[in-house]
């Protein structure tokens, strides 16, 4: 019988869920506890009756938040506002913002037309029939949706990161090939290959004999591909990596600084910072 595997993105997807979960339930929870004691003593400070009420008025709007989570990160999960189609799925996710009110709103009042009775002794009384009531708790719901929709959606992108950085690593390890991102492409790169890097603001310029690529990544991230893949790259400055099998002459510079000049006959800064670590491995 074959064993079906679920998708690495997809688990990733789920794995990000479950810690932001974790995270907005406490702070969900946080939001109604201060919610709940700024109406209460506001309604204490002003004489009125039933200084309680507000725990569940409070209550009630959160839990249905919270139960109505599921739905947000699965739409999500149909829809990504992080792809390509993001502007055609913004709209999806628009009717999606007025299907999330409408439940919010009659799960709320009927947990409170339930609960009213039995705690305070009186009914309860929202207005439904009034349209300004509706579109009132529309704004605060659109805002919940959007927030909520941010929250899971970059849990999911940095989850996503960090599965992307796991697979370049095992292509190092196990091929000794860099996997740069460049322009919306995906390239393998011999690590043999690159010649030298520098850091770029965002981005690394990684050069190797055929051309240059523009990668968008940290000259750290790449310092740890090429180590992985077993290469002899070294850092000697903190914006530069160079490979030590193409450096040709070694020239101080005074204070401690070099340049090191490589068989393409590139010229590149070494600092006193990294230039033991670099040296020692021409002894």
């Amino acid at each position: 019988m074959e064993i079906t595997r679920p998708h690495p993105e997809l688990e990733a997807d789920r794995r990000a869920d479950r810690k932001t979960w974790l995270y907005f339930t406490i702070f969900v929870f946080a939001a109604f506890l201060v919610n709940a004691l700024s109406a209460q003593d506001e309604i204490m400070r002003q004489g009125g009756s039933h200084p309680a009420l507000p725990w569940l008025s409070e209550a009630t709007s959160h839990l249905v938040i919270l139960a109505l989570v599921p739905f947000i990160t699965q739409m999500l999960s149909r829809f990504p506002l992080f792809a390509g189609q993001w502007r055609a799925n913004l709209i999806r996710h628009a009717f999606a913002v007025v299907f999330f009110s409408i439940v919010h709103i009659l799960l709320m009042v009927g947990l409170r037309k339930l609960f009213m009775p039995i705690l305070f002794g009186f009914r309860y009384d929202f207005g439904l029939s009034d349209p300004s009531v509706w579109l009132y708790e529309f704004r605060k719901d659109a805002l919940s949706y959007a927030t909520i929709a941010a929250i899971f959606g970059l849990s999911r992108m940095v989850e996503q990161k960090s599965l992307e950085a796991e697979a370049a690593r095992a292509e190092a390890q196990d091929r000794h090939r860099l996997t740069l991102k460049s322009g919306g492409r995906t390239y393998f790169v011999d690590a043999d290959n690159v010649i030298w890097a520098k850091a770029a603001s965002n981005y690394v310029e990684v050069v190797t004999p055929a051309r240059t690529y523009l990668a968008r990544m940290t000259l750290t991230e790449l310092g740890r591909l090429l180590e992985a893949a077993g290469g002899r790259h070294a850092r000697v400055h903190r914006s530069h990596i160079v490979n030590l099998d193409m450096v040709e002459e070694i020239v101080p510079t005074g204070e401690g600084d070099v340049v090191l000049r490589l068989e393409t006959g590139d010229e590149v800064s070494g600092s006193r910072r990294y230039r033991k670590a670099f040296e020692t491995t021409f002894a």
